[in-house]
């Protein structure tokens, strides 16, 4: 805040260690605050550092961890104010979490000897996929939508097998992952000429998954 040159008064908040899904929750926490003052302005910054916790040791959760995740940072504006410019924007709809029991053992941190240890097991994608088309629904029933009612799917990318799976278990066409395949910051470089849904999900620690709704639309468009 000293570096940024922001007011002592500015009020701070901390969600610490949730992992690959901590952004969905930092939204939902944000959007709340813009509901109940609207002339708020939320700066949300997400920071990965996975550095921190590795381990030369030659177990498979260490082997895959150190493979899979990586040190990483990204930031946003949150405001229930109208943008001033000619950008595309995307509105905040709604959030859920879900946290399948079966998973609790399967994807973990572990306080060992020499710092956090992870679990990760390879069976994470098929207890996520098993579960997907409840927590789907639970997703798009406040909205009397379905799978296909969704233009972009945002997708935690973390691996090749979930994202098939994922495809396969929602019945998805290719056109609506394919950015979770490349990068997600595509969706927002598109310009987007008229409102287009986006339904987004990732999977942590808990086994834990948080799900989020947005709409991806240009400023001017009064639906958002």
């Amino acid at each position: 805040m000293t570096e940024l040159g922001l007011s002592s008064k500015v009020e701070r908040y901390n969600l610490d260690f949730m992992g690959c899904y901590a952004a969905l929750p930092a939204l939902r926490m944000a959007r709340q605050f813009c509901l109940a003052r609207p002339e708020a302005v939320v700066l949300v910054v997400c920071l990965e550092l996975c550095s921190l916790h590795m381990q030369m040791q030659t177990t498979n959760n260490s082997i895959l961890g150190n493979a899979l995740f990586s040190d990483g940072a990204a930031a946003t504006l949150v405001s229930a104010r109208q943008p001033a410019d000619d950008q595309s924007v995307l509105a905040l709809d709604g959030f859920m979490s879900a946290m399948p029991p079966q998973g609790q053992g399967e994807m973990a941190w572990k306080i060992g000897d020499r710092g956090f240890n992870l679990v990760l097991s390879s069976y994470v994608p098929d207890i996520i996929s098993a579960k997907l088309g409840r927590i789907v629904d639970d997703l798009l029933r406040p909205q009397d939508l379905n799978p296909e009612d969704i233009d972009l799917w945002a997708v935690h990318p973390g691996g090749k097998v979930i994202l098939d799976k994922f495809e396969k278990s929602v019945a998805l066409r290719p056109a609506q992952i394919e950015a979770s395949r490349a990068v997600l910051r595509r969706m927002l470089e598109q310009k987007a000429n008229s409102p287009s849904s986006i339904a987004a999900m990732a999977f942590g620690p808990g086994l834990t998954v948080e799900c989020g709704r947005f709409v991806l639309c240009p400023v001017a468009s009064l639906r958002c």
